[in-house]
């Protein structure tokens, strides 16, 4: 579980007091701070589906002795959250960044959560998902063409 909170060949970096999760965020936050857009670094958890308790499932876990034990009712299904990277308003659209240089293994499905999530909203929204600096900077030029 906690493998999915680290981002894969990825070196932590302490910028302007902020820490992010690689360099490439940091690259891209530099790219964004010299772009006269105004901008947010993970300002946002969207809950992308509301947990709960089970009523009618058993569900057997491991035990610290690594036994298999029910857990008869009342089992908490966590939510499903999504914090994009980087959020822009520019004119009239809220922009979304995820910036990516690996994917893990959850990343994909909480994605089309998100974009399913945005499109459920209504307005002006957009999504950029750059994998470089040179995709960040046609993200970037993109959004000033608007």
């Amino acid at each position: 579980m906690a493998e999915n909170k680290k981002i894969k060949n990825a070196t932590s970096t302490n910028y302007n007091g902020i820490n992010f999760r690689s360099r490439l965020e940091v690259s891209c936050y530099k790219k964004l701070e010299t772009s006269g857009l105004s901008f947010t670094y993970e300002s946002e958890k969207i809950v992308l589906w509301k947990g709960k308790r089970t009523d009618f499932v058993t569900v057997y876990l491991p035990d610290k002795n690594k036994n298999l034990v029910p857990i008869k009712t009342g089992y908490k299904l966590r939510d499903i959250t999504y914090t994009p990277d980087f959020k822009v308003i520019y004119k009239n659209y809220i922009i979304y960044f995820d910036v990516k240089g690996h994917i893990n293994d959850t990343y994909p499905m909480k994605k089309k959560m998100f974009i399913q999530h945005l499109n459920n909203l209504k307005g002006n929204y957009m999504f950029f998902e750059p994998h470089n600096i040179k995709q960040m900077m046609q993200a970037i030029e993109t959004i000033k063409q608007l």
